[in-house]
């Protein structure tokens, strides 16, 4: 019976079994994140136990029901459901989660976890940051974290990179924040040519937790992270873009017909009975309009005969990584080329570059890395600076031709013709360099101690560059309408012959670190400390040579040169600098909750005389995580909230070296018994007490998570900057003897007399999300950072609101206009200039006084580094479909710009088409003047009518991608493929109207920034 019983059950219960197997299927998939594979990431059946680990390129294989769903998680990205709904083959696309991204951050000399984080750190991805198409890595910062300042002053290639600073300006000397690669500080060869695609993380050290870097901290730290080997096969990965740049704005100018307008204006301004038409006539004008003489009326475009609509671009990376357990290998190499917005051209940049990052297990308890990396940059441009070709650009009359119709290039604007000076015809100027870093690490756990190692690093760094700089002769023509001839006019070299100066520049650094650590948990108690020692030597060799009068411009090598004396120079110099540094820090927290860091470093610096080179730079911070205390309980609504403070000195050593010397050179001649000889002259007094500025800096900070998916901090800090060097040259009385140069260094030396107090807030929220297989995360950043002048050496009878004490840095100092006379009773009404005519600026009368004089100019509220920064970042990822978008954003910022205009120049259009004139009445500009750096509504008194505000909100980044399903590419043995297209400066909401918010040339004549549009791809095996 009971065999029976069990046939039967075998029989009624077969088809069921049959369908379960039925049912499973087999999957092959691969998971993803920007374009990069997850490796490690957990695959599991959800509601089941069948689980398996995605590999190195991020593929998995799995059998599990047609029906169900599979839950991917890994510690740094949001956890997905992917519904199998019968497929066999997955792309699965992870967001990185903005909560426990950088779990583990690295800060000096370590990494701590965040959790357990008590100073003021930001962190982001080297993965975020390569999806901008910017081939300069420092113009990916912007916008991306708070604190950090980074304002792109221009777009030409190989000099394009952004000016950064941490938390605004602090001091009136170097404000230069210090960078540090892998571990090494002040690496040569810096963070703006680093190849976006080796970063693996960047961290911003903004407060005393800083103290560890000593007297080179006070203006913050980067920390720059390289990407290392995984355990795994080789996993290689190739990426390609190509972008066309473009100016992201140029000033409009005004036609020849309405230059010629304004030159009778200013005609009529200086004799009125003339009437207005006394440099052209009516007739003249109208042939400016309507073309019909171009040869003796031309109406030329200067900007679009000079300059390209767009230039290409090109990134390439190719890059192999992988190891078994005790040895890693990540090997990369990569290729950047940029052309000039020049049309005939010459300026062009290229980069090349590798890196090779090996770590190896020699044992279990001996570890060893060798890290090696280069580059050549390559710059050419032509032999005249990009802020002159503009300058001509700016300048040139639209009434001049800028070649005749044989071909023949005009003289343009006093002999500079920006179409011949973009070409190689006047010669170029070549600057390749070359950049060598490396560094051998190693650490040892000492058996017989838990938790004790010794680790350290040895790194060489060697840059070499080279500049070689030929100035040829070459013809401008002039156009003899008697005769009917065209005369040469020599424009370049020397005396009508080629010249050559070339110059090499060899710097080194040698660095090395040795360390103790001890790391131990006891209980509930953790304890992580260590004590370092570190050395460093900078040596750097510089020589240079001229030569003058080449016979021919057909030998540009310094021995073919003119063979008399006076056609050779040359030059040369060097210095050796040395530091060396102990360094220690000491963490302990309880069960996470109860956190405290003591920091201390003892800088000593050869820039410092004896018995002052050595300071001492400790900090300490502490954090309290309400969240863990057993009595804190609100679920759902709190999940983690830190409160943090931090209080630390650090120092600023970022100076001229050999100041406690008097400084020395052959500046003067003698002539002793008919012969001429040279004499020593005293340049700079010694001050034998110099020493380093010194920051002290407190943070109060608060971190938190709020309804599982938003993150927030808050942090207030400030800073009192003393002892900077600055000169007491204007309270030096004139008997003491003391006579600075005219328009020159000032011969008293620097003293460590100077005082600035800066505070401001910090504030970041982020959010993350899902709605099915819609992820997404949204964040923004905001920076209040305002600086102080509390002491530097001013005038005693500087009038109380014209002094810089008590103002922010940068401040301007200018007259407040106020508005245009338009009438014969504004005239009367309001005190003016002597010769004032109606048209021009209205400027206040501060002081009362009835006249308007210098003690009416009045210092402005902002400078030109803004005081207000902000970013918004979103990130979002449907299926294979992934979205990356920034936008930086400023305010509180002046700039002021005047124009190169009048008989000197052209004008903006935005001048001349709303200038105040008889015909005008109304414009809201005023009238135009001869010379604008000489008017008396310009540069003769500068004034606030060309105060930019230059705040603005600017779409820094974007990058929409799609990743191809793996089904297509399984056959092709393809781990990953993704196509992109990306932007970089796509629009810009602004009131600047003429040139880019983000620029500080006081005339507005620079190589502009540029908007990138990109494609590419990435493609991983």
């Amino acid at each position: 019976m009971k065999s029976l019983f069990a046939v039967c059950l075998w029989a009624l219960c077969l088809p069921l079994l049959s369908t379960a197997q039925d049912n499973l299927i087999n999957i092959q998939g691969t998971v993803t994140s920007g374009g990069s594979p997850v490796a490690g990431a957990t695959v599991t059946v959800k509601g089941g136990k069948t689980a398996t680990t995605a590999d190195a390129t991020g593929a998995f294989h799995l059998r599990v029901p047609s029906d169900g769903v599979l839950v991917i998680t890994h510690v740094d990205y949001t956890t997905l459901e992917v519904p199998v709904r019968g497929k066999t083959s997955l792309t699965i696309l992870l967001e990185p989660n903005e909560k426990s991204l950088g779990d583990v951050v690295v800060v000096g000399y370590g990494t701590q976890k965040k959790a357990t984080l008590t100073g003021s750190v930001s962190v982001v991805q080297g993965a975020d940051v390569v999806k901008s198409p910017q081939p300069n890595l420092s113009n990916s910062l912007a916008g991306r974290f708070s604190g950090l300042i980074a304002n792109n002053t221009s777009g030409e290639p190989g000099y394009d990179g952004s000016g950064i600073l941490i938390r605004g300006l602090a001091t009136t000397g170097s404000n230069d924040v210090l960078i540090v690669v892998d571990g090494v500080p002040g690496q040569i060869g810096g963070l703006e040519r680093l190849d976006p695609h080796d970063i693996e993380s960047f961290s911003i050290l903004k407060d005393a937790s800083a103290a560890v870097y000593g007297s080179r901290a006070a203006n913050g730290v980067i920390l720059i992270t390289t990407k290392r080997g995984k355990t795994g096969k080789p996993v290689i990965s190739y990426n390609f873009n190509q972008g066309l740049s473009s100016p992201t704005r140029l000033p409009k100018l005004a036609d020849a017909a309405l230059y010629a307008t304004l030159m009778n204006e200013i005609e009529y301004y200086d004799n009125p009975a003339g009437g207005l038409n006394q440099f052209y006539t009516a007739d003249q004008i109208q042939k400016y309009q309507d073309g019909s003489d171009p040869f003796y009326y031309p109406n030329t475009d200067w900007r679009g005969l000079t300059l390209r609509k767009n230039v290409p671009q090109t990134q390439q990376n190719l890059s192999v990584s992988g190891g078994s357990e005790n040895v890693r290998y990540f090997l990369s190499a990569g290729m950047t080329s940029q052309d000039g917005l020049y049309k005939n051209g010459v300026t062009h940049y290229n980069q090349y570059n590798f890196r090779s990052n090996i770590d190896a297990n020699v044992s279990p308890r001996l570890k060893v890395g060798l890290s090696l990396s280069g580059r050549e940059e390559s710059r050419l441009y032509p032999q005249t600076a990009a802020a002159d070709i503009f300058r001509a650009i700016y300048r040139a009359y639209p009434t001049v031709l800028a070649r005749y119709p044989n071909g023949l290039p005009t003289t343009g604007i006093e002999n500079d013709n920006s179409t011949v000076q973009v070409t190689d015809v006047g010669g170029t100027n070549t600057n390749p360099t070359y950049v060598f870093n490396g560094i051998l690490k190693g650490s040892y756990s000492i058996p017989g101690v838990k938790g004790l190692s010794v680790d350290g690093f040895l790194a060489v760094d060697e840059s070499f560059s080279y500049d070689k700089s030929f100035s040829k002769p070459y013809n401008l023509y002039t156009y003899d309408s008697a005769a009917k001839t065209y005369n040469a006019v020599i424009v370049g070299g020397s005396n009508n012959l080629a010249t050559l100066t070339e110059s090499q520049q060899n710097t080194s650094l040698i660095t090395s670190n040795i360390k103790l650590n001890y790391t131990r948990q006891f209980g509930e108690h953790h304890v992580d400390a260590f004590v370092a020692y570190e050395q460093s030597k900078n040596h750097q060799d510089i020589l240079g040579a001229n030569r003058l009068d080449f016979p021919t411009a057909q030998t540009p090598e310094l021995s073919q040169g003119g063979s008399a004396a006076t056609d050779q120079t040359n030059s040369g110099s060097s210095y050796n600098f040395t530091r060396k540094s102990y360094i220690g820090r000491a963490d302990y927290n309880f069960e996470e909750k109860y956190l405290l860091e003591l920091q201390a470093r003892v800088d000593g610096s050869s820039t410092f005389p004896a018995g002052k080179q050595y300071g001492f730079f400790p900090s300490v911070s502490g954090g309290w995580r309400i969240s863990k205390e057993k009595w804190f309980n609100l679920p759902r609504v709190v999940d983690d909230l830190k409160l943090r403070a931090s209080y630390g000195t650090l120092g600023n050593d970022n100076v001229g070296l050999f100041q406690y010397f008097d400084n020395y050179s052959f500046n003067n001649q003698y002539v002793i018994g008919g012969s001429i000889h040279p004499g020593i002259d005293v340049t700079k007094l010694a001050n034998p007490n110099i020493t380093w500025e010194t920051a002290t800096k407190m943070d109060l900070g608060l971190n938190a998570t709020l309804f599982q998916n938003f993150t927030l901090e808050f942090i207030y800090f400030q800073q009192k900057r003393s002892d900077i060097l600055t000169q007491r040259n204007a309270s030096v009385p004139q008997v003491s003897g003391i006579v600075n140069p005219y328009n020159g260094d000032p011969l008293t030396p620097s003293e460590n007399i100077g005082k600035v107090n800066s505070n401001g807030i910090e504030a970041t929220l982020g959010y993350s999300g899902r709605v099915g297989e819609f992820n997404y995360t949204i964040g923004g950043n905001m920076t209040f950072a305002k600086s102080k002048i509390v002491f530097i050496d001013e005038a005693p009878a500087t009038l109380a609101y014209q002094r810089q004490t008590g103002h922010p840095l940068n401040t301007y100092l200018l007259y407040n206009a106020i508005g245009i006379y338009r009438t014969a009773d504004d005239l009367a009404k309001y005190p003016h200039l002597p010769g004032a005519q109606l048209g021009d600026l209205i400027y206040k009368d501060v002081n009362g006084d009835g006249q308007i004089t210098a003690d009416d100019e009045t210092r402005t509220k902002f400078g030109n580094i803004p005081e207000v920064t902000y970013g918004i970042l979103l990130n979002a990822a449907y299926k294979r479909v992934d979205l990356s978008v920034v936008f930086a954003g400023q305010s509180d910022v002046s700039q002021y710009v005047l124009p190169e205009s009048g008989t000197v120049g052209n004008f903006y259009s935005s001048w001349a088409d709303n200038r105040w004139s008889p015909n005008n009445p109304n414009g809201s500009y005023p009238r135009v003047d001869d010379r604008a750096s000489s008017s008396i509504n310009g540069g003769l008194y500068n004034n606030t009518f060309w105060l930019n505000n230059s705040a603005f909100l600017r779409l820094k980044s974007i990058q929409l991608g799609y990743t191809v399903g793996n089904r297509l590419l399984s056959r092709a043995k393809i781990s990953s493929l993704r196509f992109y297209a990306s932007a970089f400066n796509l629009f810009t909401i602004t009131k600047v109207k003429d040139y880019d918010p983000e620029g500080t040339s006081g005339s507005g004549q620079f190589y502009p920034q540029q908007r990138i549009l990109n494609a590419g791809l990435n493609l991983t095996f």
